[in-house]
């Protein structure tokens, strides 16, 4: 069944936690919201997708730093007109500038709510490239504009089943749950890798590099 509206959504959640097929009311109705809210930021996290990708937009660099944006969640590509920038701590940032060094930036690290880079950037320099952000809760009003669950509502389905373990922690069915939601994940992930490879970016590092 294709599910349109969020009361649906939730209707089908309690239904598979349950194992009931006609009973939709055993679960109270503030624990599946919260389950569904624990199993959207996992997979916000986690997921790699066009759906939630966007370019960085008016992010300027002032002092080597660079606030990251409200709703990033880990880097796509981020560069400054040039080859991407290679993800590092910032320790070892810190140290590279204390050092010296210069030529075309090349690294980058997450430094509290900011970007820092190494060699360090001129202010006013705008950061390029995009990254993966997280798309607004579900919703009566925003499930129907949700790209992502318009195309893998059951990678939603099964996040939300594999978040529920502190709810129902003896369920055997945890396990479960939580390799099908990753299986559907790493396709994800799969396929937004190959589409990069395709589109002529021929190289590419893991986006786990900065994360938040």
């Amino acid at each position: 069944m294709s599910i349109t509206t969020y009361p649906q959504f939730l209707e089908e959640l309690n239904r598979l936690l349950t194992g009931e097929e006609e009973a939709y009311d055993q679960i109270p109705s503030r624990t599946l919201e919260q389950i569904s809210r624990l199993g959207q930021r996992r997979l916000y996290r986690e997921v790699r997708s066009r759906h939630n990708s966007k370019a960085f937009s008016s992010l300027t660099v002032t002092g080597n730093l660079a606030t990251i944006p409200a709703d990033f969640r880990s880097t796509d590509v981020i560069h400054f007109g040039r080859g991407p920038l290679e993800p590092a701590t910032e320790e070892e940032l810190m140290w590279l500038n204390l050092n010296g060094g210069g030529g075309d930036t090349c690294r980058f690290a997450q430094a509290g709510g900011s970007f820092t880079f190494w060699p360090a950037v001129s202010d006013g320099t705008a950061v390029q490239g995009r990254y993966f952000y997280a798309l607004p809760d579900l919703t009566i009003a925003a499930l129907p504009g949700n790209a992502l669950f318009a195309e893998c509502e059951d990678l939603f389905m099964f996040a939300c089943l594999a978040e529920a373990a502190p709810f129902f922690q003896d369920d055997a069915r945890i396990p479960l749950w939580n390799a099908k939601y990753s299986a559907i994940r790493d396709r994800i992930n799969t396929q937004h890798a190959h589409a990069a490879f395709s589109s002529g970016r021929i190289r590419r590092r893991p986006s786990t590099g900065v994360l938040r």
